[in-house]
């Protein structure tokens, strides 16, 4: 009835109007006043809403649940806070049906328990200032009731003076949590149970994994936060059948045992410290893998995946891994909690550091440096790819040393492929065991054959002529040198970036000219490629450059204020001759005594002879063990 009137009032004004255009001020003003007493009596009808409560609450769960492993996480983070050395994790249908974690933490008298399922609730803070310098993994208090407003929730704690347990149930359709009194014959520590994950959701239920994809995500998270704590026991069982069981360790122990699946592979451990900050690394040698796995990052005892951090572990391990696989490394930094910002992300799991660049290039060198330092860092031959540990030995020995490449050949039969590597020369030796006078020949124009007296010694013509290219071209540009022939293009090449990164590319313009690359800013834009390395090759040119330049701003990004460092220089220098260093001897290409001879001369004055620029090996050995099998000469 109300709106009948008004559409009445809103014709009337509508004739007036008509009859008299004169008076149109004073159309507006009656139309305005039908609009407010027609709203005043039938009541607002406003566009925007305040959403109920529950909705609220199941929003604000979906920005820190995600799935099961985000549950596991924050569980599993409030129990490292409360001091627990032990923690079980037990999941059923992958985590749908069942979460249960346990630990032998402080624990909650019966007043926190109660508090801890509301939002906002917390032990950690106090004040504003307290968020500036927080040391605990969990501050916000928001991961219990998130966790209650998507699953049926039952937390059971003891504190270590109390009689007996309290017990608090939160259902999924309660607003209040039901809470009951003592709980005798619990241990110490605290229980946590979410069941029916989602099971109110089901717009959120139906993009979970299949099981096992959900128990490989828990599993994931579950190794991160071990490396991150080492000394404290992990245990992870999937219907009753455990996956994972990691003892109290030190850190070498923990890394091993994590990243290795279980199997022994030489560990490389390397610090740093400069003023305010603390770095160490453990890298597990001939682990590598098409993942980011075994990529770990932990700051401040929490497991975090950081790209700047991921670039700068990555950096001095591009030019020794074959292309697209990942190093087996975990990092630990400690630094002062007033530097960072781990308040940037629901989930706790990125963080901002006030002086990125130095933290990138403290990273980057550490790591160079402990690859540089011994011979026996050779990287990037063919390694093992990651593998689901399956309880079965692997070819490889854990008590070889790792100084000299050695392999087991890949020759369709006899069945047995998998390479076997091996260290027990130094380099001056092998270098005298590849003399002038054990030189055999060439064989298919691309290897060439040594007899290095109980074993068979192969040199890739290519990848050791390509490695000494490359350090050549690196030594050159690294002195300010010319380091490349060019080509001019018969049409100049545009690479377009967005216009914030001028400013970074243009003093980089010396350093692409040094690797043969004539370069201009082009507008505001755009980067005209007038000319590129002889031998660059035409083909997915654009691409290509386009590649080389997201490098660029990529490293310059990365280490932020680090244009004038020179560790940094060489770290973009090794990526951009990496990309220049072609027309080396060629596979099929036949060589003379003479130029193999010198060739491996200048090989073996290489930083590292034992890999060409993108990480393959150069030189392999095959034991005679190994083909008097093949010979069928032993059994």
């Amino acid at each position: 009835m109300l709106r009948a009137y008004f559409l009445f009032d809103v014709c009337h004004v509508i004739i007036i109007a008509g009859k008299n255009p004169a008076c149109k001020h004073l159309v507006f003003l009656r139309l305005h006043g039908c609009y407010a007493r027609h709203m005043s009596q039938d009541g607002p009808r406003s566009m925007i809403r305040i959403l109920p409560p529950a909705i609220a609450e199941k929003i604000a769960a979906g920005e820190v649940i995600e799935r099961p492993s985000s549950v596991v996480k924050e569980l599993v983070e409030n129990s490292l806070d409360a001091g627990a050395t032990e923690i079980a994790v037990a999941l059923e249908d992958g985590g749908r049906g069942l979460i249960g974690i346990t630990d032998n933490g402080r624990g909650m008298d019966p007043e926190s328990l109660v508090l801890c399922v509301k939002r906002h609730a917390t032990s950690k803070l106090s004040s504003l200032d307290d968020l500036e310098r927080i040391t605990t993994l969990g501050f916000r208090g928001e991961a219990l009731p998130s966790i209650a407003a998507v699953s049926d929730l039952k937390i059971i704690s003891r504190p270590p003076d109390a009689a007996g347990a309290f017990e608090v149930i939160t259902p999924h359709l309660r607003p209040q949590p039901v809470t009951f009194g003592h709980f005798l014959g619990a241990p110490h520590g605290t229980r946590v149970q979410a069941a029916g994950l989602f099971s109110q959701i089901p717009a959120r239920l139906k993009f979970l994994k299949s099981a096992g994809a959900e128990v490989a995500q828990v599993r994931e998270w579950l190794e991160r936060l071990a490396l991150a704590h080492p000394g404290t026991g992990m245990r992870l069982t999937s219907g009753g059948k455990t996956i994972l069981e990691l003892r109290p360790a030190d850190e070498r122990a923990r890394a091993t045992a994590v990243l290795g699946d279980g199997d022994s592979y030489p560990l490389i451990s390397a610090a740093a410290e400069t003023a305010g900050m603390k770095a160490r690394f453990h890298w597990l040698q001939g682990m590598s893998g098409p993942g980011t796995r075994r990529l770990v990052q932990v700051v401040n005892g929490r497991a975090v995946r950081d790209r700047m951090l991921q670039s700068a572990m990555m950096t001095p391990f591009r030019q020794v891994l074959m292309p697209g696989h990942f190093p087996s490394v975990v990092l630990f930094l400690e630094v002062d909690p007033s530097t960072i910002d781990v308040n940037v992300h629901p989930t706790k799991a990125e963080i901002r550091f006030l002086d990125s660049g130095r933290v990138f290039k403290t990273v980057v060198s550490m790591i160079s440096e402990a690859l540089s330092r011994d011979s026996s860092v050779i990287v990037g031959a063919p390694a093992h790819d990651y593998r689901p540990h399956s309880g079965q030995p692997r070819p490889m020995a854990a008590q070889e040393p790792f100084l000299f490449r050695s392999y087991n050949s890949t020759v369709p039969a006899p069945p047995s492929s998998t390479g076997t590597l091996t260290a027990d020369i130094p380099l001056p030796d092998a270098a005298w065991l590849f003399s002038p006078e054990r030189f055999l020949g060439s064989a298919m124009g691309t290897y060439l054959m040594y007899d290095l007296g109980e074993e068979l010694g192969l040199i890739d013509q290519h990848a050791a002529h390509e490695r000494v290219r490359y350090e050549k071209i690196l030594e050159r540009a690294i002195g300010k040198e010319v380091a490349h022939e060019s080509q001019q293009l018969l049409l100049p090449e545009a690479v377009h970036f967005l216009p914030e990164y001028k400013k970074t590319l243009e003093p980089r313009l010396g350093w692409l000219l040094r690797m043969g690359f004539e370069a201009e800013i082009f507008g505001e834009d755009s980067l005209l490629f007038r000319a590129i390395p002889a031998g660059f090759g035409m083909q997915s040119l654009r691409t290509r450059l386009k590649n080389l330049v997201d490098r660029v701003i990529e490293n310059d990004a990365a280490a932020a204020d680090g244009g004038a460092d020179p560790r940094f220089d060489e770290a973009l220098f090794e990526r951009l001759a990496s990309e220049a260093c072609h027309g080396a001897i060629r596979a099929g290409d036949r060589i003379t005594r003479e130029e193999a001879t010198a060739l491996l001369e200048q090989l073996f004055r290489c930083k590292n002879p034992w890999n060409c620029p993108h990480g393959r090996p150069t030189m392999v050995r095959i034991a005679r063990a190994r083909l008097d099998e093949w010979f069928k000469r032993i059994q």
